[in-house]
This record gives structure tokens, C-alpha cells and sequence, in this order.
């Protein structure tokens, strides 16, 4: 499940603002241009008829004045038609494009709309109750309209769009620091000495970044006293468990032969208790610096024997890995095979060039595959409880501890387990 996005909701939003605003600035401006080129164009009109009116006064005597006479000029594109109509609404004097027919069916004074799509503004001329009209095409007047309006509207628009495509990239740059804190922090490891987080590079993210390194304090702290409790008690342990072991030992010679596999039963649980506890300390031991040197598996093998269990190396190897560590993660792994009915464990070490991965496959009654999938899911997000136990557990934080993993496979009958160990960390080069 993909969460939302800041970056792309903060875009979204600044687009639809934007937008928003555009539309909104461009409604406005479409309004009022229109409004206002009607109004220029009227006032157009007017002057247009108060020259023309000037011009037939003054020179009325030498134009060609009858009924549908025309003012003589050469053809082209009139934008503006006039007409000197007769009281009985004879047109006697007009320009070349104007209608031959009076604009109005009755004599007006000012703007108004006539038919055929005129706009016309009448001016009452002469003694004779004459009127002159000057009129413009509906069309013409539409068009300069909507031009006007138009590319307003647009320009406003495309700035708009301008504007969002500016606030995005400056909210992308500014969500830098964010995304490098982010960085930062994955980072960031509070149980390593001297592990700092990076100052932010933004003062609202400063609260967040104080707030992360506290918590890592307190996390690393709350760690410290765990391991430390856990290490003291373990060894506490090992010791009144070792003379327990030793009893029992002495019990089983000197016992009547009936006691004898109660005793044995007995010493075995102690010896697995003795086992959980060298697991304790081995797992708690894995947060600090592993201590890397040459192993050789049967040589380890050796000196791990578990009653019961036929332990073979099938491919032996020598490799880089931390011996106590890798003990009891190979113990513990070793006795879950015994718990789950195995007699036998086959072992192989597999080196390359990126580490080893030691394989134990064993004879037991396996993994339901719907588990297996769980358990290997707990071990992926190291989400362990309620998941795996304490065998998995532990080989898992060894296997974290040298740089890998564990894996497991079905390979029925039994289980096939897989323990990734990686390289050892290069030294420092000398200056």
C-alpha cells in the first residue's frame, strides 16, 4: 500500500490554485474587457458620426446628394458604414458597403440595434429632419471582442499555469532537507559509540531532529542496561547450572539402574537449559564488534555435540566469521533439529567471494510451507515475536552480526536451513 505523497499532494494542490486562480482572473478579465471594448467601440461610433457630420456640413454642396447615391471612393474593407437618410427614410448619401435600405425603420437618435446585425448610432442632421447614421457589423464588433477578451484571458491563464510550475519546483527544492534528513536518519545507528544524525537544513525540521536523537539516546541507553542485566544474569547461571550438570552426572553412577533414565532426562533439560543460556550471551554479545577470525567447520562442528543427533559435513571449508558467536547460532540450530524428530543433520560451507553460506539439512518432520512463509517473513522484518523462537531468533542476530542472513527452505523430509555470513570489515589503510 503506496502512502500519499507531500511532494506530489503539495503539486496538486499549487495546480489547482493556480488553476483555480487563472480561471477565476480570466473570468474576470473577459468580463470586464468585453464590457469595455463594447464601450469603445460605441464611443467609436459617436466620434465617427460627429466627423462625418462635420465633413457633410462643410462640404455638402459638392457631394452627390439623391436616393441611393454613394460617397465616391475607392473599393476597400469598411469597417465603419454611414448613411444620410430623408425624413420619408430615403437613403440619399452613403458609403459604398453601407445597406441601400435606411439601418433604422424609423428615425432614432443615439446607439441602438438594428437589423442584419448593426450596431448603429443615429445623429439628427440638418433643418429637414435628416438623420445621419454610422453603424459597425455585429460581427466585427464580436470578434475584436473576443480577441481582446481572449488573449487577456489566456495571458492571465498561462501565468497561472506559470506560476503553479514555479511553486512546484521551489516546494520540491524546499522538500530537500526533508528528504536528506530522511537520508540521515536511515542511517543513523544510536547503538554504535559516537554515532551522530546530521544537522537539518531547515529550521522547522530542527524540533524533529532533536526529538530523533533523543529517542535514540533513550533507545540505546534502555539497550545498554537490557544487555547488561541479560549478560549478568546468563553468567550467574552457567555456573549453578554446571554444577547441577556435574551432579547429575555422579547420580547416574551411583543410582539404581531404575532411576536411571529419569536422571538422563533430567541431565539432558539441563544441558538444554545450559544451552539457552549460551545463547543469551551469545545473542547479546552480537550488538558489539565481532571478534573475526579463520573457522573451520568441522573443526566447529566438533566441539558442538548434541546426544542423539548424527551431525555430517557433507562439504567442509574454512572462512571468516566470529567462532563463539557462530557456536552457539549452530547449537541452537542443531537442537531445534533434534526437537523436530531429526536423527540426522548434513552441514556444508559454501565460500565466495562475497562470504560463506553454511547449509544444515536435516531428516526431521519440516515446516508446514504456510509457517515456513510466516517464519521466514518474521525473519525478513525481524519481527520475531509470536513467530519463531529462540534457536531461529539467534542464528538470525549472528547472521545479521557477520553482514547476512537466514533462509529457509522445504526440503521434505525435514528442513533445509541457510545461514548467510558475509566479509569481515577492511581494516583501515594506513596514512
Amino acid at each position: 500500500m503506496s502512502l500519499p505523497s507531500i511532494t506530489r499532494r503539495l503539486a496538486r494542490v499549487l495546480i489547482v490554485v493556480s488553476v483555480a486562480w487563472g480561471l477565476a482572473v480570466a473570468g474576470v478579465i473577459w468580463f470586464t474587457v468585453r464590457h469595455e471594448v463594447d464601450d469603445l467601440l460605441d464611443g467609436t461610433l459617436q466620434e465617427a458620426a460627429e466627423i462625418i457630420y462635420a465633413m457633410l456640413v462643410l462640404q455638402g454642396d459638392r457631394l452627390p446628394m439623391g436616393e441611393g447615391a454613394t460617397l465616391p471612393a475607392p473599393p476597400h474593407e469598411e469597417n465603419l458604414v454611414w448613411q444620410l437618410v430623408s425624413a420619408d427614410q430615403q437613403v440619399l448619401l452613403r458609403s459604398h458597403r453601407a445597406p441601400a435600405t435606411a439601418l433604422l425603420p424609423a428615425a432614432q437618435i443615439g446607439l441602438a440595434d438594428a437589423a442584419g446585425d448593426w450596431r448603429v448610432y443615429g445623429l439628427a442632421f440638418g433643418e429637414r429632419q435628416q438623420m445621419l447614421y454610422v453603424a459597425q457589423p455585429g460581427a466585427d464588433r464580436r470578434e475584436a471582442r473576443y480577441e481582446v477578451a481572449g488573449i487577456s484571458a489566456g495571458g492571465a491563464l498561462a501565468v497561472g499555469l506559470l506560476c503553479a510550475a514555479w511553486l512546484r519546483s521551489r516546494v520540491r527544492r524546499e522538500l530537500v532537507p526533508l528528504n536528506a534528513l530522511s537520508s540521515a536518519v536511515a542511517g543513523y545507528e544510536p547503538l554504535e559509540p559516537g554515532s551522530t544524525l546530521d544537522a537539518p537544513g531547515r529550521a522547522e525540521l530542527v524540533p524533529m531532529h532533536r526529538a530523533i536523537v533523543e529517542l535514540g539516546q533513550r533507545l540505546a541507553q534502555r539497550v545498554s542496561s537490557e544487555r547488561a542485566f541479560s549478560a549478568h544474569a546468563a553468567h550467574a547461571l552457567r555456573t549453578p547450572l554446571a554444577g547441577i550438570d556435574a551432579q547429575l552426572a555422579v547420580a547416574l553412577r551411583e543410582c539404581p539402574p531404575t532411576l536411571v533414565p529419569r536422571l538422563r532426562a533430567t541431565r539432558e533439560a539441563a544441558g538444554r537449559l545450559r544451552r539457552v543460556v549460551t545463547a543469551l550471551l551469545a545473542m547479546f554479545r552480537s550488538g558489539a564488534d565481532l571478534h573475526w577470525q579463520p573457522v573451520e567447520l568441522a573443526s566447529l562442528l566438533e566441539r558442538l555435540p548434541v546426544d542423539g543427533l548424527v551431525v555430517r559435513v557433507t562439504q567442509a571449508a574454512t572462512f571468516q566469521a566470529d567462532p563463539d558467536l557462530l557456536s552457539a547460532a549452530l547449537l541452537n540450530l542443531l537442537d531445534n533439529a533434534l526437537r523436530h524428530r531429526a536423527s540426522e543433520v548434513r552441514v556444508s560451507a559454501s565460500p565466495d567471494d562475497t562470504g560463506c553460506t553454511l547449509t544444515l539439512q536435516d531428516n526431521g518432520s519440516g515446516i508446514e510451507p504456510a509457517a515456513r512463509q510466516r517464519m521466514q517473513a518474521a525473519l525478513d522484518t525481524e519481527q520475531y515475536e509470536g513467530h519463531v523462537g529462540l534457536g531461529l531468533l539467534l542464528a538470525d542476530r549472528v547472521a545479521r552480526a557477520h553482514r547476512g542472513g537466514l533462509v529457509l527452505h522445504d526440503s521434505a523430509p525435514g528442513c533445509t536451513v541457510q545461514l548467510r555470513l558475509g566479509l569481515p570489515p577492511a581494516l583501515p589503510t594506513a596514512r
